[in-house]
């Protein structure tokens, strides 16, 4: 999936890596970080305007404000600059957390040598944790950097300590599974849960996972979607849309075990219990909990549905997509990353169950959506 965009990374990130050395990237890269980045004039109005909307709809009602920003692999190679854009937008806005929804810019000749590779990676993970609170990323399905020997692939677990635990150094309640490409953070005061998944499962799934989740994965959500107390609210962040919603036109790909996570979240809903594929789940003590909506990216498009009482929601990132490969209901913003940003940021207000995804630069308040549960 995503071999045009993969033939768009090539174009435009050949002529970098036939020019300059792998230790001239790394220098480069390291270089990029030594003075602070420059914040465009365009984007304080951007900031302003999506402030506003998420004062109109928040009122006095208790909400948890979190932005997902998404695929700035293919937005060109200074789309880095707008995780700073994003962190300087929590100046204003009151963000809970920051999550990223994967595809940072790996899996490209840009990449290609390992170490210049991890270099990219850690400059995206350091400009992140600029931000003091909790950074949530996601694995997206080029960030293990496929383009390079397996041996030299970033893993999972060398992701998650590069970009996910160093929340626990900063003390940082983040529920960690093993490897920590996925987890939960609880926001208690709202009886919030957000889940967040690695839908490119790798060290455990056989061959290594593209677009996966592993049994053990869903094991872990299925435990943890079990709450002792009354009125709990999750929602689910991946970076592949477990619907087919997600899928571009022609492409047949779909997630493996993806049948299974919907198993489990309609038995969440219903309160079921069940068994499946080796994975097993009871929601039958659960008392008004729900499911608020599954947020993911990938597709490079706006999608979203409503299915047996599940909301799912496609936000378009920075990818870009060919309008011959866009589905039916689906929409595409286009933008230049030069004088623009595209960011959903998420108000969920629990008590009402209202979930609103509020964009932030291109495509304004056309772009909103409007979610209950």
């Amino acid at each position: 999936m995503r071999l045009f965009l993969l033939l768009a990374l090539v174009m435009t990130t050949l002529s970098l890596s036939a020019q300059t050395s792998p230790e001239q990237q790394i220098e480069e890269i390291q270089a990029s970080l030594a003075t602070p980045i420059p914040l465009p004039d365009w984007l304080e109005p951007k900031i302003a305007a999506a402030a506003k909307r998420i004062n109109d709809f928040k009122g006095d009602d208790q909400a948890v404000i979190f932005p997902i920003i998404s695929d700035v692999h293919s937005g060109g190679r200074d789309t880095y600059k707008h995780v700073v854009y994003l962190n300087h937008a929590a100046e204003t806005i009151p963000f809970d957390f920051i999550a990223d929804l994967g595809d940072i810019g790996l899996d490209t000749p840009a990449t290609k040598d390992a170490q210049v590779a991890r270099a990219f990676a850690k400059r995206h993970a350091d400009l992140h944790y600029q931000y003091p609170g909790v950074y949530l990323q996601l694995m997206g399905n080029h960030d293990h950097n496929h383009g390079v020997n397996r041996e030299e692939m970033i893993t999972d677990a060398e992701f998650a300590k590069l970009f996910n635990l160093p929340n626990l150094e900063r003390g940082h309640k983040v529920n960690f599974a093993e490897d920590a490409t996925y987890g939960f953070y609880d926001i208690a005061t709202a009886k919030l849960r957000v889940f967040f998944l690695n839908t490119s499962d790798f060290d455990d799934t056989p061959g290594g996972g593209y677009y996966t989740l592993a049994p053990k994965q869903l094991q872990f959500l299925a435990d943890n979607l079990k709450f002792t107390e009354a009125g709990w609210t999750a929602v689910i962040l991946t970076h592949y849309c477990p619907h087919v919603i997600g899928a571009w036109i022609g492409d047949n790909a779909r997630l493996k075990n993806g049948e299974l996570f919907f198993a489990i979240a309609k038995a969440f809903h219903a309160n079921g219990k069940g068994e499946q594929d080796g994975v097993a789940w009871d929601f039958s003590a659960n008392q008004d909990c729900r499911l608020a909506g599954v947020l993911t990216g990938d597709s490079h498009f706006d999608s979203q549905i409503t299915e047996d009482g599940l909301n799912f929601a496609i936000t378009q990132g920075y990818g870009g997509v060919g309008a011959d490969s866009i589905p039916e209901g689906a929409h595409k913003t286009s933008f230049s990353p030069n004088d623009n940003l595209l960011v959903d940021i998420v108000v969920l207000k629990p008590q009402r169950r209202l979930l609103k995804l509020i964009r932030m630069g291109a495509g304004g308040p056309v772009r909103d959506r409007l979610f209950a549960w």
